[in-house]
């Protein structure tokens, strides 16, 4: 008796640990770092933000810093020295989003305390949500500026960056704009200009044994036959370069 006793007890909470298993909620990050490491954390207040890398926050001593995220690089948005970048004003818009003037976040540390320009280095927090990560996560950044000894979430960084690429969200749009050089934006000014004319290219530029260049155009008697040397959006940009139209 006993021992039918202590086997049913077994059986009983194996079925009830099972039922809980299974009753407990997904979370909505498949992965990623949960939370601050307190050894290194330091609660700030948001004064505002600069782009979507950087913000300037105000320390416990009321000293104003600027913040730079540690271990990733969002497109440009305020460098003088280059033009708006594309992806660049919606990385800035979402660090806004979770960072309002006067939030009262958290900065964790690595090794570095600041880089060369002097501005502090940080995994930034805020209602249990890393913003280095959460902007990875929307494909408004990439993981950049690996260095050592700062490097403690790199891959985690990574990981999440493959995910965002994978499902092509923001930067990872166009194959080539993010390298990790930066962010070439002349491959979306290509590509562009490539959808462009791809739309109305349907006049036939075609050279002749003679060496005379005819253009066809569509619904003309031999459009076709022919075997375009070149295309054209229109009749104008056909003759600019030195075609004539066919006669039939």
């Amino acid at each position: 008796m006993k021992f039918w006793m202590q086997a049913l007890l077994l059986v009983g909470l194996m079925f009830s640990t099972s039922c809980a298993l299974e009753e407990e909620p997904e979370t909505e990050m498949k992965f990623g770092i949960a939370q601050p490491d307190d050894t290194k954390a330091t609660q700030v207040t948001v004064e505002r933000v600069v782009d979507g890398d950087t913000i300037k926050v105000r320390l416990p001593d009321g000293k104003i810093e600027d913040v730079r995220f540690l271990l990733i690089d969002t497109p440009e948005t305020v460098n003088p020295e280059k033009p708006v970048q594309p992806f660049g004003p919606e990385a800035s818009s979402f660090t806004k989003d979770l960072l309002p003037k006067g939030s009262e976040i958290v900065i964790e540390r690595d090794h570095s305390k600041a880089d060369r320009y002097g501005r502090l280095l940080a995994y930034v927090w805020i209602d249990g949500k890393m913003v280095n990560q959460e902007l990875l996560r929307q494909g408004l950044a990439r993981v950049a500026y690996v260095y050592e000894p700062d490097t403690r979430y790199v891959k985690t960084f990574e990981d999440i960056e493959q995910e965002a690429k994978a499902a092509k969200k923001g930067i990872w749009e166009t194959k080539g704009y993010a390298t990790n050089r930066g962010f070439d934006e002349t491959v979306l000014t290509k590509e562009s200009t490539s959808s462009a004319k791809g739309e109305c290219e349907d006049i036939k530029g075609n050279i002749n044994r003679q060496g005379n260049k005819i253009y066809h155009v569509r619904g003309g008697r031999s459009y076709a036959d022919v075997k375009p040397e070149e295309m054209f959006c229109s009749e104008q940009e056909a003759k600019q370069t030195g075609f004539r139209r066919a006669a039939n």
